[in-house]
């Protein structure tokens, strides 16, 4: 029998719960985040052979170290998003706390047995680091650019908060040349994929990681969130992937829109699918999969050419 070991980490402990193949619980187990407490937990864990851990948010910093850890012991580690396991928790009513929330992640690995494997890297990290900041601020700058326009005109209040915006502007320009910087010490062939500048490119890369984790092309755009079937009867509905990355779905929209203004091919395409029926917002999905497949293919190939080859005798 093959075990599932959901964990939910915290900067302070970690909790774990093993589950069977038929997903009854099998033990929960609460440790702290130290030394001590990450050996108890790998020795608890021996007890469930063939076990596949299921670890929330397993990018965290302050819990990629032990996860670091599991991988060099050969440990099989996916990584299961916050919002996949809101899914699970919904489903089961609204009780949370850890050990639902760690039972939760061993579900949603359960339910999505081909979730990509955990492939981190220290060029990743400080991407996603860079990337989720640089997403931060710009919200924020949204937040104060709107304000401003509510406060009266000529107003003090109204100058604060233009100083702020105008800060928070020149910072996020700062990390936009920073994306730049490292997409092109990194991969710099990602910028030549249509649509995409130093800012997608920085979160393509954050996001994606290793390519090679992914099976193939209709893998990596369920990933991306790629459409899924919600039909009933006589009602036919498409939707976004809910258990899907909805970063890459952002990503995958942006270049979307920026190839309607400049690819003629993608115009194209929009318009066919309209001319069959389709509402804008259904060809644009049929678009957004077209460029996570392309996508795929062209990370795939820039993942092989810099794979070492086998070496001669």
């Amino acid at each position: 029998m093959r075990f599932v070991i959901g964990v939910d980490p915290h900067p302070t402990t970690h909790t774990a719960a093993a589950l069977d193949e038929n997903g009854r619980v099998v033990d929960t187990l609460r440790v702290e985040n130290t030394e001590e407490g990450s050996g108890a937990l790998l020795a608890w864990a021996e007890r469930f052979p063939g076990r596949r851990w299921a670890v929330e948010g397993a990018s965290n910093p302050f819990v990629a170290p032990w996860v670091a850890e599991l991988l060099a012991g050969g440990e099989e580690v996916a990584d299961v998003p916050p919002s996949l396991t809101a899914q699970y928790r919904s489903r089961r009513g609204a009780k949370k706390n850890d050990r639902v929330d760690a039972q939760n992640a061993a579900r949603a690995l359960l339910a999505n047995p081909d979730l990509p494997a955990h492939a981190p890297s220290s060029h990743r990290r400080r991407l996603q680091v860079l990337s989720r900041t640089r997403k931060r601020l710009a919200r924020q700058l949204k937040a104060n650019r709107m304000a401003a326009k509510d406060l009266p005109e000529g107003s003090e209040e109204r100058e604060i908060v233009g100083e702020v915006a105008a800060c928070l502007a020149e910072r996020v320009r700062a990390l936009d040349a920073l994306s730049g910087e490292l997409v092109k010490e990194v991969m710099p062939e990602v910028l030549e994929i249509c649509g995409v500048g130093p800012v997608l490119g920085a979160v393509i890369l954050a996001e994606v990681g290793d390519v090679s984790r992914f099976a193939g092309a209709d893998r990596f755009a369920g990933y991306c969130g790629g459409p899924v079937d919600r039909s009933s009867g006589k009602s036919s509905r498409v939707r976004v992937n809910p258990g899907g990355n909805r970063t890459m779905n952002w990503v995958l929209h942006m270049i979307a829109q920026v190839r309607l203004r400049i690819d003629p091919r993608s115009k194209a395409l929009v318009e066919r699918k309209m001319g069959e029926g389709k509402t804008l917002r259904a060809a644009l999905r049929v678009l957004k999969t077209y460029i996570a497949r392309e996508l795929y293919r062209t990370l795939k190939t820039l993942h092989r050419s810099r794979s070492p080859g086998p070496v001669a005798a």
